[in-house]
Parts: C-alpha cells; structure tokens; sequence
C-alpha cells in the first residue's frame, strides 16, 4: 500500500500470478485472468482489509496463519515460513501486511466445504453472488494437480494449505466475526510472550528471546522476533531485563562460577541472596500458575497482559538491580571487606536499597558475630580463612607476646568499627589472652556474659551510626575492666614501675653517683682489648658500683635483673666498644619489656660515651692541676702551653658539663616526669606502654640518635675526637716534661756530686750535652705548642658548627641549647653564620621576649 492508501497492483498481480502458477500448473493462466476480474470488480475487498483496519497488523495475521497451518500440518507451516521469508526479502514492512491479509481473506471460511475440491468466492458489499471461483477452480480440475499442504495457502488466522475447497464471506458479515478472531489471536500471541518472560525470569531461553551465554542478556530470536511489532518486541525486552539481572545474581550463588563468594561472610551473604531469590521463585510461580489458569479458561475480564506482567515485576526487577550492583561491588573481597562493601549501600536514600543492604549485611556479618563473641569473651580466634580484623602470629616467642602475638589486620576491617572500637577489641582480647596465658589468671569479668548476649541478640548495635549504643556501652565497660586488671598485675605484683625507674637510674645514667664509680673502677678494664676482657669480671665491678652507690646497706634488689652485656667485637675494639649494660626481666614483663630492650642499649651506649669523655676531659684537668706543682722548675718553659691547654680544656669541659645538664635534666629527668604523670593516669597496660615509647623517643631526640637528629651526633663525634686528641696530646706532652724534668734533676745531682769530689762543676762535654738537651727540648715544646692549637682550632670549628646546627634546628629545645653553649657569646663572634637572623640573634631575641612576657 501507498502513503494514500491504495493497493499495489503490481506487486498484488505478480504475487497472484506466482500462486496461481503453484496452484493451477498448465492451467494458471486461465485461473490468474478469473481472479484478476473478481479483484478488479471489488478493489475495496484489498483497500479494506490492507490499508484500514487498525486490528490487523503482520505479525497477528502471521500468527493467525500460522496457527490455523499447525492445525492442518506441520509442513504447511513450514511451507509458508518459506515463502514468507521470501517475501520478507522482496518487500518492505508497510507492503507486506497488506498482502497477508489480502491472501488470508482469500481462504475459505466454510469448515463443511469437502476436501476434494478448491473454491475461492469473492463477493461485494452489495451481496455479489455471481462471482465465484466455483466453476472456475472446477473447470481447472484444481483438486487433480494439486498437492495439497504445497501448493495453497489460506488461512483465517493463519492459512492453511490443504486440499479442501473454500469461499469468502460478504465483507459486512465477516467484520464482527474478524475484529473476534484478532482478538482471539491477540490473546494467544500475548499468552505466548508472557509464557517467554516468565522462561526468561529464570533464565531460560523461549521461543521469542535468546540469551547471550557470555553476558546473560536476552535478545529477540532473529526468526520469531520479526513476527512482532515493535510495542511487542520493546515491551519484551524491557521483560526481558529481569532476567538479565536474576542470571548476574544467580552468578554469585554458583559454585561453578568465578563470582561465588567464598569463606564465612560469603557464604552469610550467598545465604541472604538464596532467601532473596527463594522470594523471587515464589512470585515467578504465582506468574505461571495465572498465565496457566487463564489458558484453560479462555478469554477473561481480568486476562494476564503484558502490562500487568510489567506491573508485577517492576519491583522484582528493582530488586534484582540493587542485588546485582552490590553483588558485583563484593567481587573478590571477603571477611571484614567485604561488609564495608555492603555497608556503603546501607545508607542510600531509597529505602528499598536500605532495607536490602541491611538484610544482607546482617547475614554476611554472621560469621563476625561469632569470631567477636570468642575473642571478647575467651581471647581466642576462630578464623579458618583469615577474614577477622584480628591475626594471631603463632611464630611468635615468649618475650613478645603481648607486642606481636595479635594485631590489626587493616585490610579486614569494616568501615563501621571505628579505630578507637578496634583498638578496644583488640585490647580486650589480648588482655584476656595474656591474663590466662602469662598470668595465670582466670578471674572471669562479669560484663562478658552481657556483651555475648548483646551481640547473639543486637548485631546491628555493631553497624550503628550511633556509638552510644548498648553493645558500644558493653565493650568500654569490658575494656576499662579487663585493662585495669591488667594494669592492676604488672604495677602491683610485678611492679612495672620500679622496674622502670631502675632503667632510668641505671641504664639511662639518671642515678649519677653509680655512673661515676662504675666510670672510675672500669675505665682500666675497658681500656684493653675487647678480646682479652671476661663479662663475669666486669659484672663483678658494675656490682660492686651499685652496692656503693645504693642508699640500703642490704643487697640491692636491682642486681637480679641488672646484667652485662657484650656487643660483638671488631679487630682492634677495646672494651669502651663492645661494654654495655642490660636489664633482665622474667614473666609477664619479660614479654612487656622485650621489644624495648634495643633501644635501651643504644640509649646507654651514647650516655656511656658522653660520659667517657667527661670523664676524660676531668682527668685532662686533674693532670693539668697536680703538674702545677710538679712541673715548677720548668714552668717558665711551659708556662704559655700551659695557659692554652688550660683554656681549651675549660671550654671543652664547659661544653659536655652543659651537654650532660641539658640531657640529664632537661631530657631525661624532664621526659620522666611527663611519663610518670601519664603512668599514674593510665586506663590500660597500652597506655603505659605507649607513654614509655613517647618517653624514649624523647630521650632518642635528646641525645641526638634519632634520624631528625642524626647530623647532631655526627658533630659531636668530631668534638669528642678533639677531646681524645687533646688527652692524647696531655700524655705526650707531660712525658716530654717529665723527661726533661729527670734531666735537669740528674744535672743538679751531678753537680751537688762533683762539689762533694771537690770537682766543683762540670765539664764542657757535659755542659754541651745539657744545652742540646735543652735546645731539643724547647723545639719538642714549640712542636707542641702547633699541635696544641691545632687541636684547639679544631675544636673550636666542630664546636662553631655544631652550635650553627643547633641553631636553625626546628626543634624548640636545641636553639636553647646552642644559648646556653654559648654563653658568652664566644663563638658567635667567631663565626659569622650565628649572627645571620632566623638564626641565633633571632631565637635570642625572641627568647627574651617569651621571658619578658612572662
């Protein structure tokens, strides 16, 4: 048909004569001008049912065939499939209808016509009686040369090809009894696609959609597909889309797929998509059940449509939406991930959304129920696929127990338990771990029994945006009982203090008496090598020390745990490198104190040194005040040497005296202070620790062995080089003294001797051997002299720079320090970068006004 709505006769008589040909044979020319002068009496018989009735459209004329062909033969169907896709090919959508309907109301009508014969009867709308087909298709002898189910197609709802003769109604008597059997047919086809979109609910190919095997979409059979107009087919889809997202869903259930969840919150998880869909089985079957019960009874009032079918699967469709989406955001994660993957959806703003994620987080956090009920109430981890935020390390030795036997797993956290709610459980555990394990206590808490219940009968309390809940009230509770119990052991009867404050006093050199005997009695040990030096005989003299300097007269309780400690010696290593103090502890502090003791001995290996070499530089001016005296009759000599090695050696002594002030008071002893302070406030063992922790760091900074620090000690390597240098230099020189000392003395001797002979004096061989005994002795002094300053120079650029790092440090304390070294301002004047602003004169100054302001 045309835009105007006229029939294609060209197209009309070519398909005429096509038929004619395969009905009649010899004969089809003959019956073609019959049929051509019937059409061309009746025009309107095309123009009525092709181009004007709404009712009719392809695919229901197809299916009306169709279905009245299958009643026949199943090879009739098949013959008209074939020429329908010819005519598929040969014509456009719009010209096609018109052409099946045109050949559907060519068959007979009549089911009481014989089977013998073929009789086509077109009629008029003014009751056309004359035209029939009758005499024609008889004269042809139609029935002899036709085979039946090949050669004819008619149908009233779909055609038939069998051998049997038919007419047409008048086109006034068959409108009411056509628009029924569209109806009819309508009916059938439309219980066809909603029999396709229940298949496709559950994944199951029909006869209109096909599934995409890789992707799980459903697409329109490319035969059956076209029989469809395009309400239909976009409807269908649209149907289709259910499936779609049952087939992602049902993924994650299968055993068989790379999507199934597995350890224990997966398979929580599965479990709540195995209810959900269990929901959706039943609403697929009340589908079925309908479309079953409408089938038999026939056409109804209330029939299943498409659009109703729409209706009962907008919210199942939804629904299997949202499951997919957070199904796929739960792909390869497990444990604690895996519900703060569900969790993110736990507050979106559909409620439906809400109330699914909350169902499936509740299952999936089953698992974690049962892991934090045995871990708060016994301190142990069932976790056979490790996704508890807590991992116990079985490795682990005794002394570190309490460190490194549980941690946090991050990874596994969910992202509804807090850091602070973490940490608790953490704690609670593991103190209730090393009670039973390390103190042998088995005293139970009164508040686990309720912390139980709370978490078998209000999980969610756990996913609450509130944390004031019960179970959150519950977990403090049991936390601040369990550390204090804790606390309570290691400060009560183990006095974890004391022990402390024994590793300050005599590891940290905080008790200064001990450090100076214990200084004095071992510096003739550690002066050999550290090959030739026994631990037992130098704990004998770190004993010995601790008995002098305690206050008590009785064994002091600290020799228990106080113990020598021997670094591994290089070639050429003298016991000053290798000696070291430690302190031991058995039990519950043993595994407290373990991970710390490291630190300590790199703590008291610098104190040590410092203290060295103050010691040293008191003994440079012990020396330097005894050789006053001893050295009178030469004094006129070395009297200018004298005067310089006094005055580096005040400046050195000024700059350790103030460096050991600075870190015996303002590091430590202050460092303690803030520590004992946090010891007293404490809730739990951590806090002790920590605050121990914070209290080393301190110290670590102080004394410049940290990594902020680090180019700190490296100056004062150089100062303390200068310090060895000078006391090198002292005993050099004081042998130098002494041996001209002995000379003069025995020249004196000689002659009181030859005065007693009555020689009266020397000779002039003798005299000549004093003078260049003399002369080598004053060159050996200006050599010296040169050495002397040299050192000092030395020192003095090490101490200049030091102070200039000192300076412009950004730690608050050091520019202090750098005043206080430099009092006078002595070095300042010397070097020009301590007079640059932002640095020295500024920090002063700004000091100052701090003071004022105070």
């Amino acid at each position: 048909m045309n835009r105007n709505h006229q029939p294609n006769f060209p197209v009309i008589y070519e398909l005429l004569k096509q038929l004619c040909q395969n009905l009649a044979g010899d004969r089809s020319n003959d019956v073609l001008k019959e049929v051509t002068r019937l059409i061309a009496n009746k025009p309107n018989s095309i123009t009525h049912h092709g181009g004007t009735s709404a009712a009719a459209n392809e695919s229901t004329i197809v299916a009306r065939i169709n279905r009245l062909l299958a009643s026949r033969s199943q090879a009739s169907v098949n013959v008209f499939n074939g020429f329908y896709e010819e005519l598929i090919s040969m014509t456009e959508s719009k010209q096609r209808t018109p052409i099946l309907e045109f050949l559907f109301h060519l068959a007979d009508s009549d089911k009481s016509a014989s089977g013998s014969g073929l009789q086509v009867d077109l009629r008029n709308d003014a009751g056309f009686a004359s035209g029939t087909l009758d005499s024609v298709f008889s004269k042809l002898s139609v029935d002899s040369g036709i085979g039946g189910t090949q050669r004819l197609m008619k149908s009233r709802s779909g055609g038939t090809v069998t051998g049997s003769t038919g007419s047409l109604c008048e086109s006034k008597a068959l409108v009411p009894d056509d628009a029924q059997l569209q109806n009819a047919d309508r009916n059938e086809l439309e219980d066809l696609l909603i029999q396709d979109v229940i298949y496709a609910c559950t994944g199951i190919e029909g006869k209109y959609l096909r599934k995409n095997v890789v992707s799980g979409e459903f697409k329109l059979d490319h035969i059956h597909g076209r029989n469809l107009n395009a309400c239909d087919a976009g409807m269908l889809l649209r149907l289709a889309e259910v499936g779609f997202f049952y087939n992602k869903v049902s993924r994650f259930i299968n055993p068989k797929s790379d999507s199934y969840l597995m350890g224990n919150f997966g398979q929580g998880y599965i479990t709540a998509l195995q209810q959900e869909l269990t929901n959706y089985y039943g609403l697929i079957a009340n589908l079925q059940e309908n479309l079953d019960r409408q089938r038999q009874a026939g056409d109804g009032a209330e029939r299943m449509t498409l659009m109703r079918t729409m209706v009962w699967l907008v919210e199942p469709m939804e629904r299997l939406q949202w499951l997919a989406l957070i199904s796929d955001a739960c792909r390869e994660v497990k444990g604690g991930a895996l519900a703060s993957a569900i969790h993110k959806f736990i507050w979106h703003g559909d409620p439906m959304v809400r109330t699914i994620s909350r169902e499936l987080l509740q299952s999936a956090c089953i698992p974690l129920q049962q892991m934090l009920s045995q871990w708060l109430t016994d301190g142990k981890i069932v976790d056979p696929h490790c996704e508890f935020f807590i991992e116990e390390l079985t490795d682990v030795g005794y002394n570190r127990l309490w460190h490194d036997e549980f941690r946090l797993r991050s990874s596994m956290v969910p992202s509804f338990i807090s850091d602070t709610l973490a940490k608790q459980i953490l704690v609670i555990g593991k103190s209730i771990n090393f009670l039973r394990e390390v103190c042998k206590d088995r005293e139970p808490v009164p508040e686990r029994t309720d912390l139980k219940k709370c978490l078998n009968e209000h999980l969610d309390y756990l996913y609450s945006p509130h944390s004031n809940t019960e179970l959150h009230v519950l977990i403090d509770g049991v936390y601040l009982k369990t550390s204090k119990r804790v606390l309570d052991i290691v400060l009560g009867p183990h006095q974890l203090y004391d022990h402390l404050k024994a590793m300050r006093d005599y590891l940290l050199l905080g008790l200064g008496h001990f450090a100076d005997v214990l200084m004095e009695n071992l510096k003739e040990e550690l002066d050999r090598p550290a090959k030739d030096i026994y631990q037992q005989e130098l704990f004998s003299i770190v004993a010995a020390a601790v008995r002098k300097s305690a206050d008590e007269q009785e064994e002091p309780a600290v020799l228990s745990y106080l113990d020598v400690h021997f670094l591994s010696p290089c070639e050429g290593d003298t016991g000053w490198d290798v000696f070291c103090l430690t302190y031991k502890v058995q039990g519950p502090l043993g595994t407290i104190f373990q991970p710390v003791q490291c630190t300590y001995r790199a703590l008291f290996k610098q104190l040590w040194n410092m203290k060295r070499f103050q010691f040293i530089l008191y003994g440079i001016w012990r020396n330097h005040m005894l050789s006053t005296r001893c050295f009178k009759p030469i004094a006129s000599d070395i009297g200018l040497i004298k005067q310089h090695l006094q005055s580096y050696c005040s400046k050195m002594i000024n700059i350790i005296t103030q460096m050991q002030y600075y870190i015996l008071y303002e590091v430590i002893e202050c460092s303690w202070v803030q520590f004992s302070a946090r010891v007293k406030q404490a809730k739990a063992l951590d806090d002790v620790l920590e605050a121990h922790d914070k209290f080393l760091d301190r110290i670590r900074t102080g004394i410049f062995l940290d990594q902020s620090t680090h180019l700190f000690s490296s100056c004062l390597e150089q100062i303390f080089s200068s310090v060895r240098k000078l006391d090198e230099w002292q005993m050099n020189f004081y042998k130098l003294c002494n041996r001209e000392l002995d000379a003069r003395k025995e020249f004196d001797e000689y002659i009181q001797s030859s005065e007693a002979k009555g020689t009266y004096g020397v000779n002039a061989e003798r005299a000549l051997e004093r003078d260049e005994a003399q002369q080598e002795f004053e060159a050996k002094l200006v050599q010296c002299q040169k050495a002397l300053i040299a050192i000092g120079v030395e020192y003095e650029n090490s101490v200049g720079h030091f102070l200039y790092q000192l300076a412009v440090s950004p730690i608050e304390s050091l520019p202090q320090l750098c005043m206080r070294l430099d009092y006078n301002e002595y070095y300042k004047h010397r070097d020009e970068r301590l007079s640059v602003p932002l640095t020295f004169q500024h920090m002063r100054k700004s000091m100052a006004n701090n003071f004022a302001r105070k």
